[in-house]
């Protein structure tokens, strides 16, 4: 075998991997600006970017991290496989964790803000707002029409 993954193998199940990959953004604090500055091999380096760029930077690899661990639970992984995901999962949230350390955001927060939001938003999904609605506009066109036909005469 080549080393890569067949198309079944890189079949991963919709109901399994969604949740852990989408979820709302919230647009709270996204423009304050900040500098990254590092030295590299050329000599130091300012990056201009925001408090939002980071904390999507900070989601991204926790996602991903997230997704490599469950991809080996998923796939069976052993041995090699298992043991390189990992590890890239591994490095993945350490750089995220010193990213969300240098802004003050708080990954693990937010992702419990989020499920939270979406418990409370499944209970307002209740259809019996909607039934009720669709009986008070059914009633409006009976009497409607009960208006327009009584000034008529019958056959």
């Amino acid at each position: 075998m080549d080393g890569h993954a067949t198309d079944a193998e890189l079949d991963l199940p919709q109901e399994v991997f969604e949740p852990a990959i989408s979820r709302p953004v919230e647009l709270g604090l996204l423009g304050r600006e900040l500098e990254l500055c590092f030295q590299a091999a050329g000599g130091p380096v300012e990056i201009k970017t925001c408090y939002g760029d980071i904390r999507k930077i900070v989601d991204a690899l926790m996602d991903y991290a997230r997704l490599l661990e469950m991809v080996c639970v998923q796939w069976e992984l052993c041995g090699f496989h298992k043991i390189t995901y990992e590890d890239h999962a591994k490095v993945l949230r350490n750089i995220a964790l010193k990213y969300q350390a240098g802004i003050g955001y708080d990954y693990e927060a937010a992702l419990e803000l989020c499920r939270k939001k979406a418990r409370r938003r499944s209970k307002d999904d209740d259809v019996g707002g909607e039934a009720l609605e669709m009986g008070y506009r059914s009633a409006l066109r009976k009497k409607k029409a009960d208006v327009e036909n009584s000034g008529k005469p019958e056959k």
